[in-house]
Parts: structure tokens; C-alpha cells; sequence
């Protein structure tokens, strides 16, 4: 690809197991930055965790605007963990399963209208999460699980997700129904515990895609709504999902969303924990709010 001799420079980190794995629309969306007059250069990920190492690498080399995540949430997150603490402008090229938190922000999928509002300039700042838990430090952009969400994002395979899409999640959903064993928690929410059978700490208002898991986005805010499931079972489970593909979990009577900037699960350890769509160590788990706001391009 031949790129214009001057102009913003961007670099693209691309999950090649994101979605159904179509590189070619990470080579349109770079044709289409060089139409918008923007250079551009294309990186893979080869492995869990080397989009924060390319980030950084790109970061600390001083020679881009902006760093484009191609990806699903996880990516995202994983390219956000990179560029956190610096001036860069973190795009997004939603190729994964679930892109929920470009739903949130109406970031196109269209990869040239994508283009053209990053060449634009044009950016708005939210506050991501940091989460604490046994594989360690990391930042993440929508939501993180405790409980039978989690144990779903843990069993689901990427060969399934790759032949299903988000039917994978649906359909590990139901056989899991029968094996998780279903436990209560103890969940610190600014210092106050709650009982609850499964707990979303979430940034944004939708889950899963376009499902709406609470009133109102905390993306811009310095804070999370905690969304704490009072019910455990194969039939609270069930009940629960049905209520959040009608848009109706919030109306749950044994739902209970708080609002706080620090959430604990010390209790019990060894559960599940899943972070923007990945499986993410396991309990205890502590998540509260890094030092500054990320800057995305919209």
C-alpha cells in the first residue's frame, strides 16, 4: 500500500481472532485512512496481552496521533492498557464478537465513515476501570463478571465462537446452566458488603451488544454501576436473562444497582472472573478507577 508523504500517522492493532478473522477489512479501513490523508501501519497480535506491548512500544516511539484497536472489547481494553498516561488518541475498528462499548459510543462499523471521523479529529474522554484479580493489574473499558456470567466467558471456545459468533455464548449459556455450582458472595461496594449470587461492575449501559443491563452509562463519570443478582440457580439464571433481552433487568425485584469507585470480592475465592468479553484470573478481585481518562476518537 503505497501511504501520502505527510500527514497524521496511525498505527492499527489487529486481533486476527477477532470476529471471524476478516483481515481484509482491516486493509480496507487502512486504504480508506490513506484516502482521509492519514498514514497508516498495519500490527497483529499473536497472543493474549501483545496489543498492550505494541501500544506501549508505539507510545514510547513517539511517531503516531492515534492507535487504532481492531478488534472486539478485549482488544480494545488490552491496546487501552497500552496507551493509558499518554496524549494518544485510541480508535476503534469494531471487527469482534461483541463491540459494545463502539455501540455505546456510536463509533461506525463502516470502515470508511470510521475513517473519516478519525481523520476528522474529533474525540470525547471516558474513564475506564482497573481490576485487580489473580492474573494481575489491567484496565478495562465495559464491564467486568463475577459468577456465572464469568464461568461462561471461561468455557466458551474460540473455535465455537468463530463457527457461531455470539450464538457461542447462547449456547455454552445452557450447558452451563446444569454445571456451574452456584455460590453467594460477598460484594464490597465503597466499603459496604452485599450478598449476591453473581455481580456486572460495569462502565457502560448495554451488555452482550445491544442489551441494555442498566439506565445509564458511567463511561464519562469517575465511578461504576454495580449490578448485584440476589437469586442463584438454573431457573434465577434463566429468569435474569430473559429480563435483560426484554430490557427489563433493572425492573427485577431481586436486582439491586448501586453506584461506587471501589468494588471487592473477597469471598469466596476461586470464582470466575471475566473482563470485557475474556476470562480474567479468578476471586478475590478489587476494581477501582486509574489515575486519568482515556481519549477516543468518535
Amino acid at each position: 500500500m503505497n501511504t501520502p508523504p505527510c500527514g497524521p500517522m496511525v498505527i492499527i492493532i489487529a486481533n486476527p481472532t477477532a470476529g471471524r478473522g476478516d483481515g481484509g477489512r482491516v486493509a480496507r479501513f487502512a486504504d480508506d485512512l490513506h484516502r482521509a490523508g492519514m498514514r497508516s501501519v498495519v500490527m497483529h497480535t499473536m497472543c493474549r496481552g501483545h496489543a498492550t506491548v505494541l501500544a506501549r512500544d508505539a507510545v514510547r516511539a513517539g511517531t503516531c496521533t492515534h492507535i487504532v484497536a481492531a478488534g472486539g472489547d478485549g482488544t480494545v481494553a488490552e491496546v487501552a492498557e497500552g496507551v493509558a498516561g499518554s496524549d494518544i488518541v485510541l480508535g476503534i475498528l469494531p471487527v469482534g464478537t461483541a463491540n459494545v462499548l463502539a455501540s455505546e459510543l456510536g463509533i461506525p462499523s463502516d470502515a470508511a465513515r470510521n475513517a473519516r471521523a478519525i481523520a476528522a479529529g474529533a474525540c470525547t474522554v471516558i474513564w475506564p476501570g482497573r481490576l485487580r484479580s489473580s492474573t494481575g493489574v489491567s484496565l478495562f473499558v465495559q464491564m467486568v463478571g463475577v459468577g456465572f456470567d464469568a464461568h461462561v466467558v471461561h468455557a466458551v471456545s474460540l473455535q465455537l465462537k468463530r463457527a457461531l459468533g455470539r450464538l457461542a455464548y447462547v449456547y455454552t449459556t445452557l450447558r452451563g446452566l446444569l454445571a456451574y455450582p452456584f455460590m453467594t458472595m460477598e460484594v464490597s461496594v465503597d466499603g459496604v458488603v452485599h450478598p449476591a449470587a453473581s455481580v456486572i461492575i460495569s462502565k457502560g449501559r448495554l451488555y452482550g451488544g445491544k442489551y441494555v443491563l442498566t439506565p445509564h452509562s458511567m463511561h464519562e463519570r469517575t465511578g461504576f454501576s454495580v449490578v448485584l443478582f440476589g437469586r442463584a440457580g438454573v431457573w434465577a439464571s434463566l429468569r435474569y436473562g430473559v429480563a435483560l433481552l426484554r430490557g427489563r433487568l433493572s425492573g427485577q425485584a431481586d436486582v439491586t444497582i448501586l453506584t461506587g469507585s471501589t468494588v471487592v470480592v473477597a469471598t469466596p475465592a476461586g470464582l470466575p472472573v471475566q473482563a470485557d468479553g475474556d476470562a480474567c484470573g479468578r476471586t478475590p478481585l478489587h476494581v477501582d478507577l486509574p489515575g486519568r481518562a482515556l481519549r477516543i476518537a468518535v
